[in-house]
């Protein structure tokens, strides 16, 4: 490091700006791609369909039961329909706050906790939005705060970035 220094005739506080800026250009890279995973991670799940519940899985005969998997895969709308449609019922949305609660315990890092945690909010927004019912023990202050917060993050799609707005506004009055 000294050799490379001395030829380029930098100082000892040059060289750690210089580093430091090479440094911020890979950190800044390292952002664009975890925004990058974090969008393509949420586009994944809003259209990934909401498991069948364990309860009628439950009620069914064993021989159909066991065909429980393929029931998976036609469970119906995909999830990011079924947030954004004001006739999806308050049952269902209820299960995709569950749901994604589920799968923010179960996140193995920083991108699913957060898609997750979209998504658990974004039920709670259209459930006041769409429903005028409250599904959460948040209060509105804390509501306002978390969908303002969500609805500045760049990779929300904006489908959802409206629907927190619409969660933001309703809670506004509601205080």
């Amino acid at each position: 490091m000294e050799e490379a220094s001395e030829k380029f005739d930098l100082n000892t506080e040059q060289s750690t700006n210089l580093l430091r800026m090479c440094l911020g250009a890979d950190q800044q890279e390292i952002d664009k791609t975890e925004k990058k995973d974090r969008a393509n991670l949420l586009h994944d799940t809003l259209g990934s369909k909401l498991p069948v519940n364990p309860a009628l899985l439950e009620s069914l005969p064993p021989v159909l039961r066991a065909l429980s998997e393929e029931l998976r895969s036609v469970s119906g709308l995909p999830l990011g329909n079924l947030l954004l449609d004001s006739k999806t019922k308050i049952a269902v949305i209820r299960r995709i706050k569950d749901f994604a609660k589920e799968l923010g315990n179960s996140a193995k890092d920083r991108n699913e906790r957060d898609v997750a945690l979209a998504v658990y909010f974004a039920a709670i927004a259209g459930a006041l939005v769409y429903h005028d019912v409250r599904i959460s023990q948040y209060n509105f202050e804390q509501l306002k705060k978390s969908f303002e917060a969500l609805a500045q993050h760049d990779w929300i799609t904006p489908a959802l970035e409206a629907l927190y707005k619409d969660a933001l506004k309703y809670c506004s009055d509601k205080s």
